[in-house]
Parts: structure tokens; C-alpha cells; sequence
């Protein structure tokens, strides 16, 4: 569908229109791709082709990562991500009070 239709592209869509004007040209440069779904073949490619189907004519887009380039560093640990983070929030003082204290 169109720009009111359903889907990722559309939500991405939305969500940048509704940021302030003036970082709107930034934010459609920039649309970050994370999560494990994401790592499927050929996903950022068809992202960004229905992003470029539902946009006005001109509107430009890129799609972090570019599974046709490569972002040093990001590709290699991007599988583990997740794991990445989380363990890292969880190793935080701050997280074990809030456990601690949600568990009493």
C-alpha cells in the first residue's frame, strides 16, 4: 500500500514524518536496521526498494546495514547484538537494585 498502508516501510515512513522537518532529510539517510529478522537475505534491499515505492518521487533513503558494503566492525558483532546488550544492562549496579527491589 501507499503511505497509509501497513507495514514496516510504512511505519518507518510515519515515524520520520512525524520527527521536526529540518531532521528529516538526516533521518531518511540514516534508517538503522537491527534485530535478528533483519539479518534475512535480502532484507535491507527490500526495505528500502518499498521505502523508495511509497515516497515521493526523489526521496532518497539509506538503509544501515548495506549488506552490499560493509560497516567495519557493526556486521561482524551484529548476530550477537542482542546478547551483546543485554548482558551488558545487566551487568549494570543500577539494574541489580531495581531487580533487588522488585524482588521484595
Amino acid at each position: 500500500g501507499r503511505a497509509g498502508g501497513h507495514g514496516l516501510p510504512a511505519l518507518v515512513q510515519k515515524a520520520i514524518s512525524m520527527c521536526d522537518r529540518d531532521l528529516q532529510p538526516d533521518l531518511l539517510q540514516s534508517v538503522v536496521l537491527a534485530g535478528g529478522t533483519t539479518m534475512l537475505p535480502g532484507f535491507s534491499e527490500r526495505l528500502k526498494h518499498e521505502l523508495v515505492r511509497i515516497s515521493a518521487p526523489g526521496t532518497s533513503f539509506n538503509v544501515v546495514p548495506d549488506n552490499k558494503g560493509s560497516e567495519r566492525g557493526y556486521n561482524s558483532q551484529r548476530k550477537h547484538a542482542a546478547w551483546i546488550g543485554g548482558s551488558l544492562f545487566a551487568s549494570l549496579d543500577t539494574v541489580r537494585h531495581v531487580v533487588g527491589a522488585k524482588q521484595g
